[in-house]
């Protein structure tokens, strides 16, 4: 083999050597407890609204929400996923995130823009207008953000949960 290609060797014991100077730390402190984090994009219908309240009802019971605050962030993502799909771009996501005391839900719209839409039928005042109000009164904070890519509504929901529990 030419000098210029043969492998170099490099001195010192042999990779086979057995290890005697590895030592191994002590035990470790637990690695803090995260919170449950779920996500999930859907393309911003109408009719996919309802999918997103069962998603997230059954991730609340999963994680051992009482019923009453379960039913209030399914309130809450129900009408904020309504407003996504209605007023929105192509795509709707939902984040929810449970803290000690604390479930966050971010609901935003995002992807092209969606092209705009002609009322079917004059708003029903019972049926329209009131989701933000509802979101409002049911939250501790509402916070809104809108750019060139899309609007998200983080809406925080006190809970009595103190260690929440991912199944």
């Amino acid at each position: 083999m030419p000098p210029d290609i043969a492998p170099s060797i490099l001195p010192g014991p042999s990779p086979l050597a057995p290890w005697t100077d590895v030592t191994f730390p002590g035990p470790r402190a637990p690695a803090p407890r995260r919170s449950p984090k779920a996500q999930f994009t859907l393309p911003a219908q109408e009719a996919l609204v309802g999918c997103l309240r069962r998603i997230a009802a059954d991730l609340l019971s999963r994680w051992h929400l009482p019923d009453e605050e379960r039913d209030a962030a399914v309130l809450i993502v129900g009408e904020l996923a309504a407003n996504a799909a209605l007023h929105g771009r192509s795509d709707m996501s939902l984040c929810l995130i449970l803290g000690p005391g604390m479930l966050r839900i971010t609901v935003g719209d995002h992807g092209d823009p969606a092209p705009p839409r002609e009322p079917s039928a004059p708003d029903d005042p019972d049926e329209h207008g009131r989701g933000l109000t509802l979101v409002h009164a049911l939250s501790s904070r509402v916070d809104l953000h809108c750019d060139d890519h899309g609007t998200w509504v983080l809406a925080c929901l006190a809970v009595t949960t103190t260690h929440p529990r991912a199944d």
